[in-house]
């Protein structure tokens, strides 16, 4: 999951350095179209299955990824938030994959739950206070991201034992491809060399990214698993800082830690409340 975390990021700031003058359609675009591809050779290299056997949770998790990647590359791409709060805003995801988890997986929450929700939303309000006024959609639009992330993440746990990551992913990336290359082609621009560099690099970061995550959460408890997800916003603001340079508030570095905070506590409250799922062996994978 850190590993994850790590190339998310990086795949963030290649989208936003692609998304200066590019659609943002575009760029979401070629993230699964090169992640794809990346995942496609990973499988035939280590001689993964694509065959998908849960084929309607697999339908639901990919359309609800789909639905997440395309306000995650908006969010990216739009210069009404820097790309530090924006990592914030999808950083809110394990909250609610602690609180759905409990419902639709039997990972109970215990006590402290409402004050920690509290404490992660008066967070994420403190990051968009400085421009809420003129970005108050964009913050409801990354909350509501981070809400279809975390039903595609239960998803994830749900069919970790019975699927390979790979055809996981796979079956994700045909989804996301068809999907947005139909929503770009009306905006298509041909990206200048440098662009086209970021956009593969866009793709194949998080097409793996994808891989490693999906893993994750086959191996363990939702929530336990989705707390690692906060590390992708601290090495989002490390890159946007020297990138971009985009040097947080005191304000927001507050609201950033609230999130955090809160996700820390659902987190360590719910995890190992359920028994591990079993996971499929190399040889039953392969």
């Amino acid at each position: 999951m850190l590993a994850a975390q790590v190339l998310f990021a990086v795949m963030a700031t290649s989208a936003r350095a692609s998304g200066h003058r590019l659609p943002w359609q575009e760029v979401c675009a070629a993230r699964f179209a090169f992640g794809l591809l990346a995942v496609y050779v990973a499988a035939r290299i280590r001689r993964r299955s694509l065959r998908i056997f849960a084929v309607s949770s697999a339908f639901w998790r990919s359309t609800l990824g789909t639905l997440s990647a395309a306000g995650t590359f908006y969010l990216y791409a739009t210069p009404h938030l820097p790309l530090g709060d924006a990592a914030t805003l999808l950083s809110t995801a394990p909250i609610f994959v602690t609180l759905l988890g409990a419902p639709l997986l039997g990972e109970p929450l215990r006590r402290g739950v409402i004050a920690a929700l509290t404490i992660g939303f008066a967070g994420i309000a403190l990051i968009a206070q400085p421009s809420f006024s003129s970005a108050g959609h964009v913050v409801a639009l990354g909350t509501a991201t981070a809400a279809t992330s975390a039903m595609s993440f239960i998803l994830l746990r749900r069919m970790g034992a019975s699927e390979t990551s790979e055809a996981i992913v796979f079956h994700f990336g045909c989804v996301g491809t068809a999907t947005m290359v139909v929503l770009a082609l009306p905006v298509w621009h041909p990206p200048a060399p440098g662009e086209a560099v970021a956009l593969a690099l866009t793709g194949i970061s998080g097409g793996i990214a994808q891989l490693f995550m999906t893993r994750a959460y086959a191996l363990d408890d939702a929530s336990r698993v989705s707390i690692l997800g906060y590390a992708g916003m601290v090495f989002t603001r490390a890159l946007a800082l020297p990138l971009f340079w985009e040097v947080p508030s005191a304000v927001q570095l507050t609201g950033s830690a609230l999130v955090v905070a809160s996700g820390a506590v659902l987190a360590a409250r719910a995890a190992g409340a359920a028994p591990a799922l079993r996971v499929r062996t190399d040889a039953e994978q392969g």
